[in-house]
Parts: C-alpha cells; structure tokens; sequence
C-alpha cells in the first residue's frame, strides 16, 4: 500500500515530467518576438508597399499621420501587417 508520502513524490515527479515534456516539445521561438533587424525590415518593406500605393490595413489611421514609416509602424504595433518571417530551425 503507497503511503500519503509516496503519493505526494510520484505527484511531484509527475509534474516535473510534465514540465520538462513541455520544455522540450515547445516552440520557444515566438512569432511575434523579432529580432531588431526583422523588425526594421518588416516596417520597411511595408512602408515601401504603403508609399507604392497599397491601402492600410488599419482601419483608424489618426488624420495628421501621412508618412508611410509612421503608418507601417502602427500597423506593426497591432500585428496587422501581413508579411512573416520564416526561419530556418
């Protein structure tokens, strides 16, 4: 018969497996965490499709905002803008 102490440490390895389970199968690398470098090139790239004449995809934009970099910055600060980054593992 397991004692209440037997049951509390098979608890606690239990757990403890189910932690480093999930450390190891976890992507850690989020998608929303960008290098300072993807993050200048995403805004850019966005600012160049902005200026070249593709609309918004925010659908408030302040009306004193009209420089393509402020507006891409916005649309990156709400993670509306569609372009990803793909990277290699």
């Amino acid at each position: 018969m397991a004692t209440l102490k037997d049951n509390f440490l098979r608890a606690i390895f239990l757990n403890v497996s189910d932690i480093w389970w999930f450390y190891c199968t976890y992507d850690w690398r989020n998608k929303l965490d960008y290098t300072r470098f993807e993050k200048a090139r995403i805004i850019g790239a966005r600012a160049l499709q902005i200026s070249m004449g593709a609309p918004p995809t925010l659908t408030k934009i302040p009306k004193d905002v009209i420089d393509p970099v402020e507006i891409s910055m916005l649309e990156f600060e709400e993670d509306a803008i569609p372009i990803t980054v793909k990277r290699d593992q």
